[in-house]
C-alpha cells in the first residue's frame, strides 16, 4: 500500500519565480497589477493537478532578520529590497493561499526553507510521502528515502518540471543530498552573499568532499591535503567555511504547531477559489481547477462539467419538431448557437443549431432539420419549412454570439437569417469586457461553467469522447446563456451610452462583413508564380554574394551562425547580446548598414525570402478551390481603437511601398467587365486630430488645403512653406504622426537621425505652435485617470486602468494608449460609419458593385463597367460626408484593373 502524500510549496520562492517570469497582467475593471499572484495560482494549479495529494502545507518568509542575518551582516545583503509591485501582491497571494484552505506555517527568526525542512522531517516521521515544490537549489540537502523536491525545468518554469530523489540529486551535484550544505559552504553561494572559501570551485569542492567528508571532517585531516596552496586557502578560512556550512544548511527541528489532519486535501473548497478568480479575472485558471464535479471532493477530479442549473432543455426530433417550431413563434425574442465543422468559416458546415426562446429553456436542432447544401452551391435539403420561415422572420429578434460565423454557416447551408439584432460578441466588446468567449462570459457574470467539449482533453492528452447529450446540453447551455447576457448587455450599453454605436455602426457592420469575406477577391495565380520565381533566382544569387562576402558558406537563418560570421569572423561591432549569443534582428542590421557589404546583402535577403514565403508561395495556396478567390477574416474585436483588423490571410498587411509591394498588389485583380475601385481617406487621423483638440493653426492648414507636413515643418522652423526641404518634411511627418501614439524626445530619436537634445527640441516646438493639442492631450490623460477610460468622437471607449499604475513603464504606456485612442478610433468610427451608409445606398439604388477590402483608410470595391461613373460619386459623397467636422474629409479615388495599378 503506498504511502500518503503531502506537497509541501515554497512560498516565498514561488511567487518571487512568477513575478520574474511572467509580464505584468491587470484586473481590467480596477487596474490592480496581479501578474506576479496569477503566476502564483497557475504554479498551484499545477502541482496540485498533476500530485493530487493526500495533504498539503505552505510556507512564507516572515518580515525581519533571522539567525543567519545576525550570524552574518552581510547575509542577503547584496539583493534589492522587494519591487513596490511585488509588495502589493502578497495580500492577494495569501488570499489565494487562504481561499485553498491550505495551512500557512512560519516562524520568526528563520526561512521558509527552514520551516519547511522542519515539516518534512516530522511528515516523514509519521509515515508520509513528502514533496516539496521550491525553485530554491538549498532545498536539494532536504532529500532522502521520503522527501523529494520538485524542482523547475529550464529559465525557472513550473510547467516543466522535475522530481529530485537521491540518485538525481547526486546526478546534479555528484554528491548526495546530505553533503549539499558542505558543497555549498566550500564553494560560497553568491545568491545569499555567503563567502565560501576563496579559490575554491565545483571540482575542487567535489573532490574534498569525495575524499574526506563533510566541512568538519576535511578539518579534521587538514594536514594530508594537498597541493600546499589548496591546504593554506582552507587553512586560512576556517572560519569562514565553518560559518558559510551553518548559514547553507537548513534547519529542520523547529518547534512548530504541526497537524496532518489540518493540511488534509479535503478541506479544499472549489467554489471558494473560484469566486476568488472571478474577481480577480482568472477565468483562464478556472477551468484548470480540480475537483469541478464535488467542490468539497479534494484532487479527486481534474475536469470540470457543467454547473446544473434548472433548465428546460429539449432535443429536437421528427415527431416534436412541429411544436417546438410553434412555441418558437409564440415569443418576439430568439437566441441562437451554432456548432461547425471548422472555425474557418468559408469552409465550415453547419452540425447543428440550439435556439433559446426564454431563459433556462432551450432546444437543440441537428443540421438535417435545416438544410444544407454541397460546396455552397447544390442543396442537398432544404430543411424544414417552419423553421427556415422563423429564421427569415424579421418580426422575430435574434441575438447571438459571433453573429457573422452562424451567418456564415446558415450561409453554407443555403439559408438566410432575418431579424438578427444582438450580437453578444461585439456588444461584450464595446463594454470592455476582457474575455469575450461565451464561456468565459457566461461564467463570469453568471457563475455558470460550460463544458468546452472540443477542448477538454483526458490526461493522457487525448481527446476525450463526448455523448450526444452532453454535445447538445452544452450547445443549449450557450443558446440559453446568450438569450441572459443579452439582457444583461443591452441595459450595460444604455447606461454606458453606447447603446446608438453598437445599433448604428457595429451590428449593421456584421452583414457587410460577411458579404466581403464571402465576395472574396480575385487573384492572378500566375503572377504571383511568375514572381515567386523570379524572387527565388534573386534569394538564390544573393545567397552566393552572402557567402562570398563570408569566405564560406553557412545557414544564413540561423542567429547563431549569422553572429558568428558578423562578429567572430568579420569582426563588426557587437550591438546587442541576447541570452543565446549575439543579436542579429533588424535593428541591430540597421545599425550596422555601411560597415560591411554582407549587412545590406543579408538585409535584401531577407526582404526577399519573407515576401516570398508570406506573400509568393502562400496566397495562390489560400485561392478556395470552389470560388476560385481569396477569402479573408474581417474582425470587429480583436483590436482596442475599434478598427477593424484581418486575417488568414491579412490582406491589410499587403505590401504598399515599392515596386515589389506594388507587383503583389497587381495580383489583386477585377474580374473581365469590371474594374477596382477605391475610395482613401487622406491624412484622417490628423484631421481627426485637428477637430478634437480645436488647435487653430492645424484647423486653418486642413481649410487652406495646406501640405500638413509642410505646413509643419514651416512652423517648428520659422521658415516659409517654399523654403521646406524634403528631409525637414519627412521629418515634420514624423512628428506629425508620432504625437498621435504620444510620441516622446526618445521615441523621436530612435525614429530620425536625431540627437535626444534635438528630437527634445523639436517636440517642445511642436506643442507652442499648436498649444491646443497639448491642451487636449493632458485633458484626455486627466480623464483617463479619472473615469479609467478614454472614448471616441462616437462614444467608444478604451478601458485604461493601468494608467494609475505604480509601475512607470505601465503608467507611461497607458498614457500613451489615452492619447492614441480617441484620435484612432475616431477615424475608425467614420469608416465604418461610411461602410454603412454605402451598403444602404447600393441597396437603394440596386447597384451590383460590391465591396471587397477594407485597408486602414481605404475601401475597395469591385464596380461594374457600367456603374463606375455613379458608384465614384457615390463613394465621394459617402465618405466626405460620413460625419460633419469643421474642417473637410479630404478623399482620395482612384481606380483600375487590379489593386496595383489604381489611378
Amino acid at each position: 500500500m503506498s504511502k500518503p502524500v503531502i506537497v509541501l510549496f515554497d512560498g516565498t520562492n514561488l511567487v518571487h519565480r512568477a513575478y520574474h517570469v511572467l509580464p505584468p497582467l491587470t484586473v481590467r475593471k480596477t487596474g490592480e497589477v496581479v501578474g506576479a499572484a496569477f503566476g502564483f495560482a497557475s504554479i498551484l494549479i499545477k502541482v496540485l493537478t498533476d500530485l493530487k495529494p493526500d495533504c498539503y502545507a505552505i510556507s512564507f518568509d516572515k518580515k525581519g532578520p533571522t539567525f543567519r542575518h545576525e550570524m552574518f551582516k552581510d547575509y542577503k545583503a547584496q539583493r534589492p529590497p522587494m519591487p513596490d509591485e511585488l509588495v502589493s501582491q502578497l495580500g492577494r497571494v495569501r488570499q489565494i493561499v487562504d481561499a485553498f484552505n491550505m495551512p500557512v506555517y512560519e516562524q520568526s527568526g528563520f526561512e521558509a526553507d527552514d520551516v519547511l525542512g522542519t515539516l518534512a522531517t516530522r511528515a516523514a516521521a509519521e509515515g508520509m510521502e513528502v514533496i516539496i515544490a521550491s525553485g530554491d537549489a538549498d532545498s536539494m540537502q532536504l532529500v532522502s528515502p521520503d522527501i523529494r523536491i520538485l524542482y523547475p525545468g529550464p529559465a525557472g518554469s513550473f510547467s516543466n518540471t522535475s522530481l529530485y530523489d537521491e540518485a538525481a540529486v547526486r546526478a546534479k551535484y555528484g554528491l548526495g543530498p546530505e553533503h549539499v550544505a558542505d558543497y555549498k559552504a566550500l564553494m560560497g553561494d553568491p545568491s545569499d552573499n555567503i563567502p565560501g572559501v576563496p579559490g575554491i570551485g565545483p571540482k575542487t569542492a567535489q573532490k574534498l568532499i569525495e575524499e574526506y567528508g563533510g566541512i568538519e571532517d576535511i578539518y579534521k585531516n587538514l594536514d594530508k591535503i594537498s597541493p600546499p596552496g589548496l591546504q593554506k586557502k582552507l587553512a586560512d578560512n576556517a572560519e569562514v567555511a565553518r560559518q558559510s556550512k551553518i548559514l547553507t544548511t537548513i534547519v529542520c527541528d523547529l518547534p512548530l504547531d504541526f497537524s496532518i489532519q489540518e493540511c488534509r486535501s479535503e478541506h479544499y473548497n472549489r467554489q471558494k477559489v473560484v469566486d476568488l478568480f472571478r474577481e480577480l479575472e482568472f477565468f483562464r485558471l478556472i477551468n484548470r481547477l480540480p475537483g469541478g464535479e464535488n467542490p468539497g471532493g479534494g484532487m479527486t477530479d481534474m475536469f470540470n462539467t457543467p454547473q446544473k442549473v434548472e433548465t428546460r432543455y429539449i432535443v429536437a426530433n421528427g415527431q416534436n419538431l412541429d411544436s417546438i417550431v410553434k412555441r418558437f413563434t409564440e415569443t418576439k425574442e430568439l437566441a441562437l448557437a451554432v456548432s461547425g465543422t471548422s472555425e474557418e468559416a468559408i469552409d465550415a458546415r453547419l452540425t447543428a443549431l440550439a435556439i433559446s426562446p426564454a431563459e433556462g429553456e432551450a432546444y437543440f436542432i441537428s443540421a438535417e432539420f435545416i438544410g444544407s447544401a454541397s460546396d455552397g452551391q447544390m442543396f442537398v435539403s432544404e430543411g424544414h419549412p417552419g423553421l427556415i420561415a422563423l429564421l427569415t422572420n424579421k418580426n422575430i429578434t435574434k441575438t447571438a454570439h459571433n453573429a457573422k460565423y452562424l451567418m456564415n454557416l446558415l450561409a453554407s447551408a443555403g439559408q438566410e437569417i432575418q431579424g438578427l439584432d444582438f450580437d453578444t460578441m461585439l456588444s461584450a466588446h464595446l463594454l470592455g469586457e476582457k474575455n469575450l468567449g461565451i464561456k468565459d462570459l457566461v461564467f463570469e457574470h453568471f457563475g455558470v461553467e460550460i463544458a468546452d467539449v472540443e477542448n477538454i482533453l483526458t490526461q493522457n492528452g487525448k481527446k476525450k469522447s463526448f455523448s450526444a447529450s452532453e454535445l447538445s446540453e452544452a450547445a443549449q447551455l450557450v443558446a440559453d446563456y446568450t438569450f441572459r447576457l443579452k439582457g444583461l448587455f443591452a441595459a450595460q450599453l444604455a447606461e454606458t451610452k453606447l447603446i446608438d454605436l453598437f445599433v448604428n455602426v457595429e451590428m449593421p457592420l456584421v452583414p457587410i462583413l460577411l458579404g466581403m469575406e464571402r465576395s472574396g477577391i480575385m487573384l492572378d495565380t500566375d503572377l504571383l508564380k511568375g514572381m515567386a520565381e523570379k524572387v527565388g533566382g534573386q534569394i538564390f544569387k544573393l545567397e552566393e554574394a552572402i557567402y562570398a562576402q563570408a569566405g564560406h558558406s553557412f545557414n544564413i537563418g540561423s542567429p547563431q551562425q549569422l553572429g558568428r560570421i558578423l562578429f567572430d569572423e568579420l569582426k563588426l561591432p557587437v550591438i546587442k547580446k541576447t541570452k543565446t549569443g549575439y543579436s542579429t534582428g533588424a535593428e541591430v542590421l540597421d545599425e550596422l548598414k555601411g560597415e560591411h557589404r554582407i549587412v545590406d546583402l543579408i538585409l535584401e535577403y531577407r526582404m526577399l525570402v519573407k515576401l516570398k514565403s508570406t506573400y509568393l508561395d502562400t496566397l495562390p495556396r489560400m485561392v478556395n478551390p470552389h470560388t476560385r478567390r481569396l477569402h479573408t477574416s474581417f474582425n470587429q474585436t480583436r483590436t482596442a481603437t475599434g478598427r477593424l483588423s484581418s486575417s488568414e490571410p491579412n490582406l491589410q498587411n499587403i505590401p504598399v511601398r515599392g515596386e515589389m509591394g506594388r507587383e503583389i498588389r497587381r495580383a489583386f485583380i477585377a474580374p473581365k467587365g469590371t474594374v477596382m475601385l477605391a475610395g482613401d481617406y487622406s491624412q484622417i487621423d490628423l484631421r481627426v486630430l485637428a477637430h478634437l483638440s480645436g488647435d487653430p493653426a492645424l484647423i486653418e492648414a486642413f481649410l487652406k488645403d495646406q501640405d500638413i507636413h509642410t505646413a509643419t515643418a514651416a512652423r517648428l522652423l520659422n521658415i516659409l512653406p517654399s523654403e521646406v526641404t524634403k528631409e525637414q518634411r519627412r521629418l515634420a511627418k514624423t512628428v506629425n504622426f508620432g504625437v498621435i501614439y504620444g510620441m516622446s524626445s526618445y521615441g523621436l530619436e530612435q525614429a530620425t537621425e536625431l540627437s535626444l537634445a534635438e528630437a527634445d527640441k523639436f517636440i517642445k516646438a511642436y506643442f507652442e505652435k499648436y498649444p491646443r493639442v497639448a491642451i487636449y492631450f493632458a485633458e484626455i490623460k486627466h480623464q483617463a485617470r479619472t473615469n479609467g477610460y478614454v472614448e471616441t468622437l462616437l462614444g467608444r471607449r478604451r478601458y485604461i486602468p493601468e494608467i494609475n499604475s505604480p509601475n512607470r513603464i505601465l503608467r507611461e504606456s497607458a498614457e500613451r494608449m489615452a492619447i492614441n485612442m480617441p484620435v484612432q478610433g475616431t477615424s475608425a468610427d467614420i469608416i465604418k460609419l461610411a461602410m454603412v451608409r454605402l451598403d444602404e445606398k447600393l441597396k437603394e439604388e440596386k447597384l451590383e458593385s460590391r465591396l471587397l477590402l477594407q485597408v486602414h483608410d481605404e475601401l475597395i470595391f469591385e464596380v461594374p463597367d457600367a456603374e463606375l461613373k455613379r458608384m465614384s460619386a457615390l463613394l465621394m459623397e459617402t465618405m466626405s460626408g460620413a460625419v460633419t467636422f469643421e474642417i473637410p474629409l479630404k478623399v482620395e479615388l482612384k481606380s483600375g484593373a487590379n489593386w496595383g495599378d489604381m489611378e
